[in-house]
Parts: C-alpha cells; sequence; structure tokens
C-alpha cells in the first residue's frame, strides 16, 4: 500500500508520512523537530546580562552596585548617593564653577553635597551637638576663633555662627 502513496519529485522520493527518504536513504531527522519563529527568550540570559551591563555602567560612573540592588533599603540609597555625589559630581561641578566664575567675571558656586545633608530635625540636633562638642574641645586646645569659621564652613553651615 506505501507504494501506492510514493511520489518522485526531483531525487528525492517522498511518502505522504514523517519517513523522508532521500536518494534511496532516511532523512535527517533533526529536520523534523519544531523549529522557532522568534528568538526563544527564556534559553537567553536578558535578566543576568541586563544586570551585568547595568552593573558596569555604575561603576564607570562611579555609582555603587548596592544603589540598583533589589534588596538595598534606605540606609544604602542615602549612602550611595552621598558617595556618587561626593566623589563623581562634586569635582565636575567644582570644575564647571571655576570654568563659569572665569567666563562671568565673578565667583560662581555649585554644590552637589549640601541637598543631601540630614534635613530631619533629628539628625541636625545630632549633628549641632557633634560640632558643638567638637567645637568646645578645641576651644579648650587652643584652637583659634578665626578656625570656626573654616570648621563651620566645612559642614556647610553659616559661618556667622561662630561671631554669635
Amino acid at each position: 500500500m506505501a507504494h501506492g502513496f510514493r511520489g518522485k519529485h526531483g531525487r528525492i522520493m517522498l511518502r505522504e508520512s514523517v519517513n523522508v527518504a532521500a536518494a534511496d536513504r532516511p532523512g535527517p531527522m533533526q529536520d523534523w523537530r519544531p523549529q522557532d519563529v522568534i528568538p526563544n527568550l527564556s534559553k537567553s540570559v536578558t535578566r543576568k546580562t541586563l544586570a551585568a551591563a547595568r552593573d558596569r555602567i555604575d561603576m564607570a560612573f562611579g555609582v555603587l552596585p548596592g544603589l540598583t540592588a533589589p534588596a538595598t533599603t534606605g540606609p544604602m540609597i542615602r549612602e550611595a548617593q552621598r558617595h556618587l555625589a561626593q566623589w563623581t559630581l562634586q569635582p565636575i561641578a567644582a570644575q564647571m564653577a571655576d570654568e563659569a566664575s572665569s567666563k562671568l567675571g565673578q565667583r560662581v558656586l555649585l554644590d552637589v553635597m549640601r541637598p543631601l545633608q540630614a534635613f530631619d530635625a533629628g539628625g541636625r540636633a545630632r549633628a549641632l551637638t557633634a560640632v558643638v562638642q567638637a567645637m568646645a574641645t578645641a576651644e579648650e586646645s587652643g584652637l583659634s576663633e578665626g578656625k570656626f569659621a573654616d570648621v563651620l564652613r566645612l559642614v556647610d553651615w553659616d559661618s556667622n555662627l561662630a561671631d554669635g
């Protein structure tokens, strides 16, 4: 009965079944496995590739990898933002300020650190207590009053506080 279903197409003899013969030998079976029409994204490692690329870009621009980690909490985000601002953005801002000062003819200051300070009442109170204690210790050690303005400027507080 199989002889009745044979047909010749060129040099290949075909039957109406999945058994294919080419030149009187069975055809390759790998041709009969299913093929995807589009790329199989489940087999690709897109998530790992994206994470690795993001981490490398972060490191190139001075961003700590923990900033984009899924398990990162608030304190780590704050510290990573401060790290980025202090070590990457502030030096760029200082160069921009120098160039703007020379072109505009007056002093220009760009500060990216001030917005990152703790503006909550508890954080500011603890910081003030630490600075006052440090100033008292410095005064006991004989540090001149003129240096208080430098200390206050270091922590970005108004130097007029040292006078009063």
